[in-house]
């Protein structure tokens, strides 16, 4: 019995031992996460989470499904699809035109006209010809009335001579203004091509011309107008924005059946545009370019020796054009609030935007049409639900420049 009673107490001890070797493994296993993993991180703005993987956990999740996870946070509401406003630049190289010389923009092509004070010239972007500057030291000729222009034909029909035909094909300006020279521009191009004048002239579409200011230049007292005028206008379907300028100057009277039959010429003509939405970026390089042409001296001394008064005048008048740029921009930030606003809305509404600002920002944006009544009627769906249509009086808001463009 004696051994009987040891071997049950052996018996029981070795179970004991089995049961606290076999507890240790299963906590051994437990600690040590052999086939599960708990993952406790927390990312940028958002609140820690555990994720569960495996099996062998008490607060695994059900078989099939994915553990539940907190998602970042994020915005709610729709986005604006906004193209940030480009950043566009020229930059102006040196450029040789043998008799002349100026600082032209790389890749730009320079199209001369004439000589002495019939030279011109127009510059332009090939990639973008709306983006141009050109000068014309004169363009003639343009009679003063109907009647005048009658009066010609009349001539031409008793047997006058032939020559005169150049006279009563010109077109009549009335009033005689800047204005009025810049709205006869495109015809006048097809008269002069009539009568030889071969170049690619700029081409004034759908002209508009919101504001004009009085110029100073060598010609302005010889002139019943001298005038810089800012327009809007379309090249090759391209809404386009410009300043030019232009002195218009009663060269000669003439009496013909009681009319006076003699005609104006227009001196010292200049400009330079570019697309409407670049015009305000680009102005200040375009001046600068134009003003910086210059005759040489050698060339100008031929012309004097012409004995003629009005090629010492152009030739002169060409010398001044480091003026152009300080005229511009005088006349740029002189022009008057309203007008330019007005410009503004019009230049918007070619290009096909309206034109927002951010209420809490200040931020400035061009927006398709159709967009904002839209996003008018349901901005609270949207991640920013501040932009308002810039009031007419909005004269800050319309100096600001665009930050970018909002697409349906």
């Amino acid at each position: 019995m004696a051994v009987k009673g040891g071997l049950l107490m052996k018996k029981t001890e070795n179970q004991r031992i089995l049961v606290l070797v076999i507890l240790f493994a299963v906590l051994t296993l437990y600690l040590s996460g052999c086939r599960g993993a708990v993952t406790n991180q927390a990312a940028p703005g958002v609140k820690d989470y555990q994720s569960y993987e495996g099996s062998g956990s008490a607060n695994q999740t059900q078989s099939g499904a994915r553990p539940a996870q907190q998602e970042p946070v994020v915005p709610d509401g729709l986005p604006l699809s906004i193209q940030p406003a480009p950043n566009v630049e020229l930059d102006l190289q040196p450029f040789d035109g043998g008799f002349f010389s100026m600082n032209l923009p790389s890749g730009w092509v320079l199209e001369p006209v004439g000589e002495y004070e019939n030279f011109g010239f127009r510059a332009y972007d090939p990639n973008n010809p709306a983006r141009q500057i050109f000068f014309y030291g004169n363009m003639k000729y343009f009679l003063k009335s109907n009647a005048g222009k009658d009066a010609w034909a009349t001539y031409l029909a008793y047997g006058g001579y032939g020559d005169a035909q150049v006279f009563a094909d010109a077109l009549v300006l009335a009033p005689a203004t800047t204005e009025q020279f810049f709205y006869t521009f495109n015809d006048y191009t097809a008269y002069a091509a009539k009568y030889g004048v071969v170049h690619n002239f700029p081409i004034f579409d759908d002209l508009e011309i919101m504001e004009s200011t009085p110029r100073n230049s060598p010609i302005a007292a010889n002139c019943v107008d001298n005038s810089i005028v800012r327009t809007l206008f379309t090249q090759d379907d391209v809404p386009c924005e410009g300043l030019f300028a232009a002195g218009v100057a009663d060269a000669m009277a003439s009496y013909m059946y009681n009319v006076d039959a003699g005609y104006y010429v227009v001196y010292f003509i200049t400009g330079i545009s570019a697309p409407c939405d670049e015009f305000y970026l680009l102005q200040d390089a375009l001046s600068e370019s134009l003003s910086s042409f210059q005759y040489t001296e050698s060339y100008i001394q031929q012309g004097v020796q012409r004995i003629d008064e009005g090629t010492q005048l152009a030739l002169e008048i060409g010398k001044m054009l480091s003026q152009t740029a300080d005229t511009y921009n005088q006349a740029w930030h002189n022009r008057q609030r309203p007008i330019d606003t007005l410009s503004q809305k019009r230049s918007d509404a070619r290009l096909g935007y309206d034109r927002l600002y951010d209420t809490e920002t200040g931020e400035i944006y061009r927006a398709e049409l159709g967009f904002y009544d839209e996003y008018d009627l349901h901005r609270n769906k949207y991640v920013n639900p501040n932009l308002q249509l810039i009031p007419d009086d909005g004269y800050d808001l319309y100096h600001r420049a665009i930050g970018g463009y909002i697409h349906k």
